[in-house]
């Protein structure tokens, strides 16, 4: 049994006769004759052995935000271009049905190296790490390619 009405949440599992509720509901039910308290006397009298936990606190979600994506951003050596640019994104987003979502698209398309461990260049600006992978990863395919080359034996052609 479950019931999410007005921030008035609770959950009663009949198994353990546990009653979970939130704090909002805790705060509700400390009020003598209010219908959350009446539903835990009629609880606890069908269920002697009732136990009333409450839930346990939500940690916020790590959102990212416009602020945190303007400092990630400024740490770029060319980040007067792209803060421009993302004031530009932000405008836009203005029009669209969900700005944000807009925005952080934008955001993790251009930077999907943003939850990674930080690279710096010598200057120590921020430095794509993505971009390192596909510098290594093409450093690979040439070295690939000419260990390739070497043991390709020459054929002389027959000129007739």
């Amino acid at each position: 049994m479950t019931n999410q009405k007005n921030s008035t949440a609770y959950t009663f599992d009949p198994f353990t006769t546990t009653l979970t509720i939130s704090a909002s509901f805790a705060k509700k039910a400390s009020k003598v004759g209010s219908p959350e308290y009446e539903m835990i006397l009629k609880l606890r009298k069908d269920f002697p052995t009732l136990t009333i936990q409450q839930e346990a606190k939500r940690e916020g979600k790590k959102c990212l935000n416009y602020k945190k994506m303007a400092e990630f951003i400024s740490m770029h050596r060319n980040s007067k271009e792209l803060l421009a640019l993302f004031e530009k994104v932000k405008k836009l987003s203005r029009v669209q049905p969900m700005p944000y979502k807009y925005v952080e698209t934008w955001f993790n398309n251009n930077f999907p190296y943003y939850s990674d461990q930080p690279t710096f260049d010598a200057d120590g600006y921020v430095v794509d790490n993505s971009t390192l992978t596909n510098a290594a990863e093409m450093m690979r395919d040439v070295k690939k390619g000419m260990q390739d080359a070497a043991n390709i034996i020459p054929v002389e052609a027959n000129v007739a």
